[in-house]
């Protein structure tokens, strides 16, 4: 079977329709990779994104605890004899954070047979960005010097993790509705097709990675489609609200700051879903009542 181009489909069938598009449905991936911080602010730079969206700036600290909690293992000693290699932090203050290399012996089941508290100690200078390290055990030396590697490059790379939640916030600022319940793929309303075409180029220009866009043509169907998908999306953030009670406050100001967004996103659908005007409105009504609820309780 030939590979069809979704983009030069709907583009053909809007012109024998003459129907304006809806939007578009977009997903993305970001693949396994490290980038240096000065690549990432380049890369919005040349896609024009506001460089707003960059995650914060790498501490040396976050950088010498994701290095050194990384060198952990789990090695056999001898037969039904394991020795776990565990990094524990003893000490930190404005200038300096010791970790220690901490070795377990236990047996098949698990149990405890000896504990070394002081294996390896490694310590990181914040003010020299420095990362030193002294060895008790030497069966700790290459988890040292690994640890060490891992600091130089972390102290200047944002992970792919940070990386995906920079692109989800950046999304998250184009009205997106899910396609699908659980997400993947979304649907962008047209208002912000410049911004859409922004972020799939950017994407498209990091390693391992790809974000595509998908004209949706204004269809009767593509319309009830849309419609569906924002009414769940509505349903979903308001018995999100309802049942917010033993949230953490930060967990209650993200839902907040969720409930917002779609609120002041609705008028970029109010044309899509004109025929249920009446509907979505009171779903608006209510999402707005429960916000000024959580903000409420929140001061209590």
């Amino acid at each position: 079977m030939s590979n069809i181009n979704l983009e030069t489909v709907t583009a053909v069938q809007n012109m024998s329709g003459g129907e304006p598009i809806l939007g578009h449905l977009m997903w993305f991936s970001v693949g396994k990779q490290l980038v240096k911080s000065d690549d990432l602010e380049n890369l919005l730079d040349n896609t024009g994104i506001d460089k707003a969206f960059l995650p914060n700036p790498i501490r040396c600290a976050d950088a010498f605890r994701r290095a050194t909690k990384e060198v952990e293992q789990k090695k056999q000693d001898s037969l039904n004899v394991f020795k776990n290699y565990l990094v524990r932090e003893v000490f930190s203050d404005p200038a300096t954070v010791q970790r220690n290399i901490v070795v377990e012996t236990v047996d098949q089941n698990g149990k405890r047979l000896d504990y070394d508290p002081n294996a390896a100690f490694m310590m990181l200078d914040k003010k020299k960005v420095h990362f030193s390290f002294s060895i008790l055990d030497e069966s700790t030396r290459e988890m040292c010097h690994l640890a060490e590697e891992k600091f130089q490059v972390y102290k200047s790379h944002y992970s792919a993790q940070q990386v995906r939640v920079m692109v989800a916030k950046i999304l998250n600022s184009l009205a997106p509705t899910p396609a699908r319940p659980h997400g993947g793929i979304y649907f962008v309303p047209s208002a912000h097709t410049e911004g859409l075409e922004k972020l799939v180029k950017f994407v498209s220009s990091l390693e391992n990675s790809e974000g595509f866009k998908v004209p949706l043509v204004n269809t009767y169907d593509n319309v009830k489609m849309v419609s569906k998908r924002l009414s769940d999306h509505l349903e979903s953030l308001i018995s999100e609200c309802k049942s917010s009670e033993g949230l953490r406050k930060a967990q209650l100001k993200e839902l907040i700051h969720q409930a917002n967004m779609v609120i002041g996103d609705y008028k970029d659908y109010r044309d899509i879903v004109r025929s249920e005007e009446a509907s979505f409105e009171e779903k608006i009504g209510k999402l707005k009542i429960e916000v000024a609820r959580l903000i409420e309780n929140m001061s209590d």
